[in-house]
């Protein structure tokens, strides 16, 4: 009952959030360069003329008061009508709903893969302390924390596409494609979830209840698996979250590089074209996945640590 009084107080504080992303979604047409009324006449192949402005500003409801017309504007968000593109003269929804498969299935094979090597090398790394091995992992973590997706993605493309032919050069956004980008994300994310667990595990190996486990005859390893991990592993969850959400957001770079038809390449190419309804759709549905993103990693810790208490 406690843990539902507290779900329920998260979703409460989730509207005045969601108030303001929708504010400053609402203020991207008032305050970016451009008329909105030009830009919305020259998208339809029109001539700027007295005429045409006012026959616009009529169909926009831009004669309101600003107050109405972010009402109005809010009460078609709800409903997931953000108008239409100005560059595909499609729903603005219907062209990011449909982007976003492509970008959620990155993301999932990025995180995955990010948190499938961190892990076995964090462990390494402090069971091995010191030593050649733990050395080596930290300069690799920096360096892979350092490193800039799009030029690694220019590298492996180049190898494994140009190169060893082993993987196409435009990936197309096919599922059987989905490595070579999802790994590219991944380096970076990885090295610093290593970074994290290593310190973590270093810093739990002193506990008492550790040494307690040593001292029953556990192996260091078997300690580090069993007792270690699991509580070096909480602080992440919430990094882990945050980086899932900005891959949610999109990566233009490597979305770019590898042809991957998702989110983020969409959302650039519209604020090149000055594409509002894009640009506004885009910032609320990304700001909402976001939120809820947080919203699961607050309901997970209260079930994976109960002794957590929201406020």
């Amino acid at each position: 009952m406690k843990k539902l009084k507290i779900v329920l107080k998260r979703l409460l504080q989730i509207i005045p959030m969601l108030l303001i992303v929708t504010i400053l979604a609402f203020a991207l047409s008032n305050m970016s360069s451009g008329d909105v009324t030009e830009i919305t006449i020259r998208s339809q192949g029109l001539e700027v003329t007295e005429k045409n402005i006012a026959a616009v500003k009529e169909d926009l409801g831009l004669n309101e008061p600003l107050d109405i017309q972010y009402i109005n504007w809010l009460k078609k968000a709800t409903e997931l009508d953000f108008g239409i593109s100005f560059q595909t003269k499609k729903p603005v929804s219907d062209e990011i709903l449909s982007r976003f498969p492509a970008t959620l299935e990155l993301a999932i094979a990025a995180t995955i893969i990010s948190v499938l090597f961190a892990i076995p090398i964090a462990l390494a790394s402090a069971r091995y302390k010191d030593s050649f091995i733990d050395h080596f992992f930290r300069i690799f973590s920096t360096a892979g924390a350092a490193m800039p997706d799009f030029w690694l993605g220019l590298i492996l493309l180049y190898l494994f596409a140009v190169k060893l032919d082993l993987v196409p050069v435009i990936s197309g956004s096919k599922l059987q494609n989905i490595f070579l980008p999802a790994f590219t994300l991944s380096v970076n994310y990885g090295a610093t979830y290593i970074r994290i667990l290593r310190n973590n595990l270093i810093e739990i190996s002193n506990y008492d209840f550790m040494k307690a486990a040593r001292a029953r005859g556990l192996s260091q390893n078997a300690v580090l698996m069993k007792h270690g991990l699991k509580n070096a592993v909480l602080p992440c969850i919430t990094l882990i979250g945050v980086n899932f959400g900005k891959l949610l957001a999109g990566q233009f770079a490597v979305e770019t590089i590898f042809s991957w038809n998702g989110i983020g390449k969409f959302a650039v190419d519209s604020i090149k074209l000055k594409d509002l309804p894009v640009i506004q759709g885009y910032i609320v549905i990304v700001a909402v996945t976001f939120i809820v993103i947080n919203l699961l990693l607050d309901i997970l810790y209260l079930y994976i640590d109960p002794k957590i208490q929201l406020e």
